[in-house]
C-alpha cells in the first residue's frame, strides 16, 4: 500500500498571495487617493476660492500601470504658494521695494484668460511675467483706459486709486473717458479701481491635516476590505 502526499507548490502559493496583497493595496490606494483629491478640491470651492484654484490640486498613484506591494499616492498643488497662504493665514507684503499692495476692486476689468501678459514695472508697482486671466494690473489699466490714477487718502493708512471713467451703457463695466463719449453727453465719474494697503493678512481657509488623516484611515480600511474579499 502506497501513500502519496501532495506537497503544494509553495512558490506558486506565495506568488498568488503576493498578487492578492498587491492588488488589494493598489486598488485601495487608487480609490482613496481619488477621494482625498476630491475633498481637497471641494474644500477650495467651499471656501469661495473658485474652481480654477481647486483644479490646481492633482494626484498620482505609483506604480501607474501595475499593482505594487507598496503603492504610493501623491497629491500636490500646482499653486503651492497660494494654497500655503490660505493654510497658514500668511501675511502678504509688497516686494521689490514697493510700499503697497494694489488690491483690485470689482471695477477693474479681467484679462483674457487665454492670453499671456507681461506687465511693465513703474512707480514701484510690480507686474508678473506670464500672467493669464485675473484682474488687470495697474499698468494694464493705465494702458486700457489711457488715464492716470488719482490717489486719495483712505482709512487706516490705506490709499485709494481712482480713475475718471464712464459707466458702460449696460451698467456692467466702465469705459475710457474719450472725447467721443463726452460728445454723446456721457459723464465721467471718479471710479475706485484699487485699494493700496501696506500688507494683507490671508484668512486661514484651508486645512491639509484633516484630509491627510482621513486619507490614511480610509486607505487602511479599504486595504483590509480588499484583503478579505480576495482571500
Amino acid at each position: 500500500m502506497n501513500v502519496e502526499i501532495g506537497i503544494p507548490d509553495f512558490a506558486k502559493v506565495m506568488h498568488e498571495a503576493e498578487s492578492s496583497v498587491a492588488r488589494a493595496a493598489t486598488v485601495a490606494m487608487r480609490a482613496t487617493t481619488g477621494d482625498a483629491l476630491r475633498e481637497l478640491r471641494g474644500q477650495v470651492t467651499s471656501a469661495g476660492l473658485g474652481q480654477r484654484l481647486a483644479n490646481t490640486w492633482r494626484g498620482n498613484v505609483y506604480p501607474k500601470s501595475r499593482n505594487g506591494m507598496n503603492p504610493a499616492g501623491y497629491i500636490y498643488s500646482r499653486a503651492p504658494d497660494i494654497i500655503d497662504s490660505f493654510v497658514r493665514g500668511a501675511t502678504i507684503r509688497p516686494v521689490g521695494g514697493a510700499k503697497f499692495l494694489w488690491i483690485p476692486t470689482g471695477n477693474v476689468p479681467r484679462a483674457n484668460a487665454r492670453m499671456g501678459r507681461i506687465s511693465r514695472q513703474s512707480n514701484g508697482r510690480m507686474g508678473s511675467r506670464g500672467l493669464k486671466g485675473g484682474a488687470l494690473t495697474p499698468e494694464e489699466c493705465e494702458d486700457r483706459f489711457n488715464a492716470d490714477f488719482i490717489i486719495r487718502q483712505g482709512k487706516r493708512g490705506h490709499l485709494l486709486a481712482f480713475m475718471q471713467l464712464i459707466r458702460s451703457r449696460n451698467g456692467r463695466g466702465v469705459r475710457a473717458n474719450t472725447a467721443g463719449r463726452q460728445r454723446q453727453g456721457r459723464t465721467a465719474n471718479l471710479t475706485l479701481m484699487y485699494t493700496l494697503v501696506p500688507s494683507a493678512r490671508m484668512p486661514k481657509l484651508l486645512d491639509l491635516d484633516g484630509p491627510a488623516n482621513r486619507w490614511s484611515a480610509a486607505y487602511i480600511a479599504a486595504f483590509t476590505r480588499g484583503l478579505e474579499k480576495n482571500w
